[in-house]
């Protein structure tokens, strides 16, 4: 072999060696940037590692940092996130971290979760988000002159709003946020803070428990991943295939015992949904926000559904103010986007009047609800279990207002109906005879007497009689019912969005 020859073959062997030292110090620093990945954002981990089935996380992004050094000190860059498994069921999730570079968002982050919002709009896979930490990452190089701000921060919160009524998403703050953060918690279908009551699926924002111990933050901890999983459940709706499988609430054969026989008592409408839904299966939403109104979601022989309905013991009496009207307006259109059948429980005594509920914007408002019902293509089944006044009925079901009114329009035999309440209609009709009363007690009774009147003409027999429902049953026979139209009934999600989530 010539000498030159000799030269270039020492020269490619030093060279494949200089290699295989480069290829085996990129393969040592990967190895330790992984593992420092693996012990960064601890509580970001745990969060999505209590989120999902076992073994099922597959992360995105695990090596990013707030810098490219190879020892760099932001594992995760302080967002964790990537796809895994509920029941063997695809979701998307991301939590930040605020042990982690204070749970700020930068341009390198912002970029891995709008893939993760692409992920899960292509394949239509609910999102779920763990948000905290203290907003824009200060120290993050400014955007070109002119750009205002990273374009990434509006790619997110872009894409959650196009996540909107196409895919649940769902929103925890497990500390307080940032105002830069906060958004991505507006934007979500159901959010909430972190501890947080068991029905933590809700638009109010609640905050952390201040003084409650590390047991109890665990364990509201726990009670928030169950809220999480269980909402997403409906989403999926898997058990809506083995009926078999559901059972009745213990308290479904009692339930006409929950309505008292004084029509002036008061009484739980959560106790009512309880009993006609299945066994431990019902999961309120927003129980902080608008007490005069109940949304949940529920199952009825292992179909899910969605349940509104009006709060006898709220401080309103059930009467509709403006919050009432935007929460069920907000929960019939994720119903309806996310193809839920809805279920309405009426015990209403209007809409709020007077120049409280005027300031409050009660004018502007009242419509959202009459609106929901009228653009809605699920099916609606009303139950009027005690009194409907004003546009109160209309509100919860559509019902005079509407093309679209419910498939199946029941009563108890406990109803009354009318323009305003009896005992007010009283005061006009009888006006006269009432103002020519010599004492109060004289004046109520003769109220009282026509109240009593007009309460027989409009009684449930009555009505029934008139055909103003389609049918007067006994309380008992509601649940049997309306699972009967529901199996005749298919739940198929559109191939288009059929429209977002209104965020108020």
């Amino acid at each position: 072999m010539c000498k030159a020859a000799r030269h270039d073959t020492a020269a490619t062997r030093r060279a494949a060696e200089k290699g295989t030292r480069v290829e085996q110090l990129a393969i040592d620093q990967i190895v330790t940037a992984r593992a420092a990945a693996a012990a960064g954002c601890p509580a970001a981990r745990h969060r999505l590692d209590a989120l999902f089935d076992h073994g099922t996380f597959t992360e995105y992004g695990p090596l990013a940092g707030r810098s490219s050094d190879v020892e760099d000190d932001g594992p995760a860059d302080g967002l964790v996130g990537g796809v895994g498994e509920l029941g063997g069921r695809p979701v998307v999730a991301a939590s930040y971290d605020r042990a982690v570079l204070d749970g700020t968002q930068s341009e390198r982050n912002q970029r891995k979760l709008a893939k993760l919002i692409y992920l899960a709009q292509v394949n239509r896979w609910p999102l779920v988000l763990f948000v905290e930490g203290d907003g824009a990452r200060p120290d993050d190089p400014c955007p070109a002159a002119g750009g205002g701000h990273h374009p990434r921060r509006w790619d997110t919160l872009d894409g959650l709003a196009e996540l909107s009524g196409w895919v649940p998403t769902v929103a925890g703050s497990p500390a307080p946020c940032g105002m830069v953060t906060s958004p991505r918690r507006c934007c979500a279908t159901s959010s909430s803070a972190w501890p947080a009551p068991p029905s933590a699926c809700s638009r109010s924002r609640w905050s952390s428990t201040p003084h409650a111990g590390p047991r109890s933050r665990g364990r509201r901890a726990d009670e928030a991943l169950a809220a999480v999983r269980a909402y997403l459940d409906y989403w999926f709706d898997d058990a809506g295939s083995d009926a078999s499988a559901a059972r009745p609430a213990p308290s479904a054969a009692t339930i006409g015992r929950i309505v008292p026989d004084n029509r002036r008592r008061a009484y739980d409408m959560r106790a009512l949904i309880t009993a006609f839904a299945d066994d431990a299966s019902v999961l309120e939403l927003g129980r902080a926000w608008a007490p005069s109104m109940v949304t949940a979601l529920a199952r009825l022989e292992g179909r899910a559904i969605g349940i509104f309905a009006n709060q006898p013991l709220s401080p309103n009496a059930g009467a509709i103010d403006s919050a009432a009207a935007d929460k069920a307006a907000r929960f019939i259109e994720l119903c309806d986007a996310y193809e839920l059948p809805l279920v309405s429980f009426i015990d209403n005594p209007g809409y709020m009047v007077g120049p409280d509920a005027e300031r409050g914007g009660i004018a502007r408002h009242h419509a959202r609800p009459l609106s929901a019902l009228h653009h809605r293509t699920v099916p609606l089944y009303s139950v009027q279990v005690r009194k409907a006044y004003g546009l109160g009925p209309y509100a919860m079901s559509g019902y005079g207002s509407s093309r679209h009114v419910p498939q199946l329009r029941l009563a108890w035999p406990s109803v009354e109906s009318g323009g305003m309440s009896l005992e007010g209609a009283a005061y006009l009709v009888k006006r006269k005879e009432i103002q020519a009363a010599a004492t109060p007690q004289e004046a109520r009774a003769i109220r009282d007497a026509y109240a009593e009147q007009m309460r027989d003409v409009a009684s449930g027999v009555r009505a029934g009689r008139t055909y103003s429902f389609d049918d007067v049953l006994l309380p008992e026979e509601t649940r049997p019912r309306i699972a009967a139209m529901l199996r005749r009934t298919t739940r198929t999600l559109p191939a288009v969005k059929k429209h977002p989530i209104d965020p108020r």
